[in-house]
């Protein structure tokens, strides 16, 4: 009888051990006066902000038959290094998100003499239009890669904007 109660007892006092904190840890967070249940109410009664798709800047090079292969890759290298030397007027810093590109390899027969595109990527249009509007360092880029290029391509938009 005596380790009946013993163990009714341990039961007991175990079950609440388990069950105070439990409630405490789940039970108590979406009743009112909770910081969860605070924080969410205030999520909610927010105004959404509306999303500002980052802007695409698609250049697309076709290079003057006379062009060596090494100012080709000086022209490309020097393209993708800007992501690191154009800087923000306001902060000093780099502002271009990415820039990626390549050697094209399209089996369409579509190119039009285009032999490398690249995609610059902006955190808005107005970081774009300064990139090519004022930047100092893309204008000196331009120049510099201008005696090499026939022409070049340049097409902008915003990611799922099409109206």
């Amino acid at each position: 009888m005596i380790f009946l109660r013993r163990s009714i007892g341990s039961f007991v006092l175990l079950f609440l051990l388990i069950l105070i904190p439990i409630y405490f840890l789940f039970g108590l967070q979406t009743t009112p006066g909770s910081v969860t249940w605070l924080a969410e109410k205030a999520a909610l009664s927010r105004k959404p902000q509306p999303i500002i798709p980052p802007t695409a800047h698609i250049v697309l090079f076709e290079f003057k038959k006379n062009a060596s292969s090494f100012q080709i890759k000086d022209v490309t290298s020097k393209m993708l290094a800007l992501k690191k030397s154009c800087l923000h007027p306001n902060t000093n810093r780099p502002y271009i998100r990415s820039i990626t590109g390549g050697k094209d390899n399209s089996i369409e027969d579509l190119q039009n003499g285009v032999s490398h595109a690249f995609i610059v990527h902006f955190e808005s249009n107005e970081d774009r239009t300064y990139y090519v509007s004022d930047d100092p360092v893309h204008q000196a880029f331009k120049e510099a890669a201008g005696p090499y290029l026939e022409k070049a391509i340049v097409v902008d938009f915003q990611e799922g904007v099409f109206t």
